[in-house]
């Protein structure tokens, strides 16, 4: 693997493991119990000592936008 966005191997593990996107250590993941969790920076996001869930990709992706304009995780 060359760990470049462009190698279809990569892509491919990607998909298999439900990474929806990615860019700059965030993404957002497919969760096998349903809904998305997000890493910002490479870190899972945590909301009262569980993984916060978000049921729409969508307002996950908000969410990462937000905490990467205010520099930290927002709650």
């Amino acid at each position: 693997m060359t760990n470049s966005p462009d190698d279809p191997e990569e892509n491919l593990i990607r998909l298999k493991f439900g990474v929806i996107s990615g860019g700059g250590g965030n993404r957002i993941e497919r969760m096998a119990s349903g809904g998305f969790m997000v890493f910002w920076r490479g870190q899972p996001v945590y909301e009262n000592g569980r993984i916060k869930r978000f049921q729409e990709e969508d307002r996950a992706r908000v969410f990462l936008e937000r905490c990467d304009t205010t520099g930290k995780i927002i709650h």
